[in-house]
C-alpha cells in the first residue's frame, strides 16, 4: 500500500508474518531491512506491479499458531493483479482526503 512504502524509504527495518492457514496453521516470523525499487529486474516479471520490495532476513523463526483461524479461498479478490486483465481502482482513491494526493495506477506488465 502507498502509505507502507513510504514508511520503508524512511525506516526499512520490517517485520513480516507468515501465516499459513490451510491444513496445520503454521506461523513464521522474519525480521529484516526493505528496499524498495523500481528498477528492479523482476519488476518485468511481476504482473501488476508497480515496485519491487526485497528484503535482507536477519532473523527467521517459528511463530506460535494458536489463533490462527479455520480458513479457505472462495475466490481471488478482484483487484488482485492477474495476466492479461486491468484490476478496478480502489474506492478510497476517490475519497476526499486522497484523491488529490495519490496518483492513479501506473501502467505495468500484464504477462
Amino acid at each position: 500500500m502507498f502509505k507502507s512504502l513510504g514508511n520503508l524509504v524512511v525506516n526499512p527495518n520490517v517485520g513480516l508474518l507468515f501465516i499459513a492457514m490451510h491444513d496445520k496453521p503454521k506461523r513464521l516470523r522474519m525480521n529484516g531491512n526493505a528496499r524498495v525499487s523500481d528498477a528492479d529486474p523482476l519488476l518485468k516479471e511481476t504482473v501488476g506491479a508497480q515496485l519491487i520490495v526485497r528484503v535482507e532476513a536477519r532473523a527467521i523463526f517459528p511463530n506460535c499458531p494458536r489463533y490462527i483461524p479455520t480458513m479457505q479461498m472462495v475466490e481471488p479478490s478482484i483487484y488482485t493483479p492477474q495476466p492479461k486483465c486491468e484490476p478496478p481502482e480502489p474506492a478510497w482513491k476517490g475519497f476526499d482526503s486522497f484523491k488529490d494526493h495519490v496518483h492513479p495506477r501506473q501502467p505495468t506488465w500484464k504477462g
